[in-house]
């Protein structure tokens, strides 16, 4: 009898702890049901992504042409000049416009801007009209190019730094500008050694804006 009265307690027991284990399992079950799912975190976008104005926007796109072209125009002239010195200003003008380039890049990345990675048409025509030119008249063509196509980059990143709003793109412009005034000077002085006149070469460096022509000493003294 006795022995009878243990399993019956025994038996009591499991129903009781299975009981509210049961219990605890439909508690959690229930919980889960009235718990929010979890979300899946996007991906970060910059803060200032979202706000880019169309000024800036457009100053990435003409900054990344302006240097593939002078990339593109310095393999140019380092596969065709015969001239040591127009050689070795093609060779830093790449490298330094690779170096710009990549820059800007993570610049309109962070900024959500795609570039376009090849030149647009009108860039693809000059380039390859510097391609046709005739060998002898090839250094003073390119060295011309140089000056007005460093004058045109040095209004825009001048006239940047005063009108663009986003202060990483402002102090990009800023602090690219020392560069362009060193190749334009490189580019006038390579001017004058391969025989540009100096009527031309004033002509071109009118197109400059005010405060930069005050400002720009020579390649040399630098």
């Amino acid at each position: 009898m006795k022995t009878c009265n243990n399993s019956v307690t025994r038996l009591l027991r499991v129903v009781s702890i299975g009981t509210a284990l049961s219990a605890a399992i439909l508690t959690a079950s229930a919980f889960q049901e009235q718990s929010p799912s979890p979300t899946v975190p996007l991906p970060a976008v910059p803060g200032n992504a979202a706000q880019i104005s169309h000024r800036a926007k457009a100053f990435l796109q003409d900054a990344a042409q302006a240097n593939q072209t002078e990339i593109a125009m310095a393999n140019v002239a380092e596969a065709t000049s015969q001239n040591n010195p127009v050689k070795e200003m093609a060779r830093m003008l790449r490298s330094d416009h690779q170096q710009n380039y990549a820059q800007l890049q993570m610049i309109a990345q962070s900024h959500l801007v795609a570039l376009d990675p090849g030149l647009n048409s009108m860039n693809r025509r000059a380039v390859e009209r510097l391609q046709k030119a005739s060998v002898a008249d090839f250094d003073k063509d390119y060295a011309k190019i140089m000056l007005k196509d460093h004058v045109k980059c040095i209004k825009m990143f001048d006239k940047a730094v005063g009108d663009i709003e986003e202060l990483d793109i402002r102090e990009y412009a800023h602090s690219t500008l020392p560069a362009l005034r060193k190749h334009l000077r490189h580019a006038e002085d390579t001017a004058r050694a391969v025989g540009v006149d100096e009527a031309t070469i004033s002509s071109i460096l009118k197109g400059l804006p005010s405060e930069e022509a005050q400002r720009a000493v020579t390649f040399n003294q630098n």
